[in-house]
C-alpha cells in the first residue's frame, strides 16, 4: 500500500474508539461518593456533583485567562487531576498527584458504559508505524482518563507520540493546540489529521496548514458548514491513505 503522507495525526474519542459515559446518572455520585468516604473525604453524593462541577468551570477559567495572558487564541481545557487535587482538599484530605490520578480512574470507571476500538483501527496504526512514517495523537481529552484507555484498548504503543490538551490547557481547534506539532518535529505540508469532528478536527487543521480526513461516526456533532477544501470524507478507516 502506498502512504501520501510522512505523519499521520489522529484523533481519539469517535475517529479510533468508540465510547460512552454518563456522569449524570445518581449512581455515579453515590458510589463515587462511598469511595470517597472510604478514603477519608467527607461528601454526600449532591455536595460532591455540585463541587465537581463548580471546580470544573474554575479550573477552565483559570485555563482561559493563562491563554489570554499569553496572547494565545482559544478555546482552554481544563485539568483533571488538578480538579480532583482541589476536589480531595475541598472534602478535607490532601492527595498527592498518583492519587488524584487514581480517584480520577475510578471516576472514570464508573461513568463508563461503552469503550471500544472502531473496526479496523488498530490494524491501520499497525500498518502506518512500519517504515518512517510518524504516527501522532492529538486529541482533546484528559491524561489522567486516556492513558490507562489507550493501554486498555492496546493501542498506546502505536503512537509515536501523544499529545493531549488537558496536558496543555488548550484544545482543538486552537493554533495554539496545533503548534505543538511543530515541537513534535511535524511538518505540516506531509502530515495529515484523521478526525470525526469537522469543526476541530478538519477546519482546525486547515487553519494550521494541514490537509485532513473526515469520517463521520455516530459521536459526531453536527457539521458546523462546508469540509474546508483540503479535507475529504471518507466511509471507514479503511479509507485512510
Amino acid at each position: 500500500m502506498a502512504w501520501a503522507y510522512d505523519t499521520y495525526v489522529f484523533d481519539f474519542y469517535g475517529t479510533l474508539a468508540d465510547i460512552r459515559t454518563d456522569e449524570e446518572d445518581p449512581r455515579v455520585w453515590e458510589a463515587f461518593c462511598w469511595e470517597l468516604r472510604l478514603r477519608g473525604m467527607d461528601w454526600t453524593p449532591e455536595r460532591l456533583k455540585a463541587q465537581y462541577l463548580r471546580l470544573c468551570e474554575e479550573n477552565l477559567a483559570e485555563k482561559e485567562a493563562e491563554l489570554q495572558k499569553r496572547g494565545l487564541s482559544g478555546p482552554a481545557e481544563a485539568d483533571i487531576r488538578q480538579v480532583f487535587l482541589a476536589l480531595g482538599k475541598a472534602g478535607g484530605k490532601a492527595l498527592s498527584h498518583g492519587e488524584a490520578d487514581g480517584v480520577a480512574r475510578l471516576f472514570r470507571a464508573l461513568t463508563l458504559k461503552k469503550l471500544r476500538l472502531f473496526e479496523g483501527a488498530d490494524a491501520l496504526l499497525a500498518a502506518l508505524g512500519k517504515g518512517r512514517r510518524q504516527v501522532i495523537l492529538l486529541t482533546n481529552a484528559q491524561s489522567a482518563f486516556t492513558v490507562p484507555e489507550l493501554e486498555y484498548l492496546g493501542i498506546g504503543r502505536r503512537f509515536h507520540q501523544i499529545i493531549i490538551s488537558g496536558d496543555h490547557g488548550v484544545r482543538k481547534p486552537s493554533p495554539a493546540f496545533f503548534d505543538l506539532l511543530t515541537a513534535a518535529g511535524v511538518d505540516k505540508r506531509r502530515a495529515l489529521m484523521i478526525g470525526n469532528d469537522d469543526a476541530c478536527d478538519c477546519h482546525g487543521a486547515a487553519q494550521w496548514g494541514m490537509d485532513s480526513l473526515y469520517i463521520r461516526t455516530e459521536q459526531s456533532p453536527p457539521l458546523s458548514g462546508p469540509l474546508p477544501g483540503n479535507c475529504r470524507p471518507i466511509g471507514s478507516l479503511s479509507a485512510v491513505r
